[in-house]
């Protein structure tokens, strides 16, 4: 069983010759891009029954703020189906894109040469389960608003014109970082959930089992790459911004670039080392069926 760190410089050595890895990102990243297009457009047509032919005159908070003064919350269930409806379709697009980059990358361990054949046949079986799966780790995340229950009778106290105390400033932030603290947990246990669900064709609550099993057995490997993947993602986050900054214009492209390098970069490597993990560690593949398509 080769190491972690064998498995990284290996999982990049096949990227290299498969640089179309990024393709599912890319169109995922486009599709994205005309969904919310579309939905704003939609989401202010809705909106002007509120403003009429004058909203070009509205300027300020003040001005929105007597705008919607009169408006119920039946007159915005439009836009809030809207938004909602964003939600969902954002979300089925990113599913079946993340099920086609896992497909690509699977091709491309086993015979050393990825296609994008892999990518829509495998988008089109998984990404329904991929979607439900998604829901399900939204909900998992979502119950550990839980631990924030018992400050919030506090914050209450705190936000009044007169507090008569602070001391629930600590049962506020002890519930906010048991928050935090269980979110991550539950990232790093749920990571393999997807490759599970696409490698070993399951639906979306096997693949959350099969994704806890995973980690039960791999905690070490998990854990490792996650901090990786995380690690790399925050330096490429703190090189971008850093660029975003800058008052001078060639920082501009600068940034670009930092965005373009996650998406076409980093973004198929973590695919890419996701998936050789979890075939790797299930006995999927061994090193010699590897082929070198040059």
């Amino acid at each position: 069983m080769e190491e972690i760190g064998q498995l990284i410089g290996k999982g990049f050595g096949i990227w290299k010759k498969n640089l179309n890895l990024c393709i599912p990102f890319i169109c995922n990243l486009f599709a994205s891009i005309l969904i919310v297009a579309a939905f704003f457009i939609a989401i202010f047509v809705a909106a002007i029954q509120f403003t009429g032919e004058d909203w070009t005159q509205l300027e300020g908070y003040g001005a929105m703020e007597e705008l919607f003064a009169g408006v119920g919350w039946q007159d915005l269930l439009p836009i809030i189906f809207l938004l909602l409806a964003m939600m969902a379709a954002l979300s089925l697009v990113g599913s079946y894109f993340n099920a086609g980059a896992i497909g690509m990358a699977r091709q491309a361990l086993e015979e050393g040469k990825s296609r994008t054949s892999a990518m829509w046949s495998a988008a089109r079986k998984h990404f329904w389960n991929m979607f439900l799966l998604s829901l399900i780790m939204a909900m998992a995340t979502m119950a550990g608003l839980i631990f924030l229950l018992p400050g919030m009778e506090q914050l209450g106290e705190l936000l009044s014109e007169n507090p008569s105390s602070l001391d629930g400033l600590g049962i506020i932030l002890a519930g906010f970082l048991l928050f935090i603290l269980y979110a991550l947990l539950l990232s790093i246990i749920l990571s393999p959930a997807p490759y599970a669900l696409v490698l070993e064709d399951t639906g979306p609550v096997q693949a959350v089992k099969a994704g806890i099993e995973f980690f039960r057995y791999n905690k070490f490997d998990v854990l490792i790459l996650w901090l990786v993947v995380v690690a790399l993602s925050l330096v490429l986050q703190m090189i971008g911004s850093s660029f975003s900054m800058g008052e001078s214009d060639a920082f501009q492209p600068l940034s670009a670039i930092t965005t373009l390098v996650g998406l076409l970069v980093l973004a198929p490597l973590t695919n890419l080392w996701w998936t050789r993990l979890y075939m790797s560690r299930k006995g999927m593949i061994k090193e010699e069926e590897v082929k070198d398509p040059w």
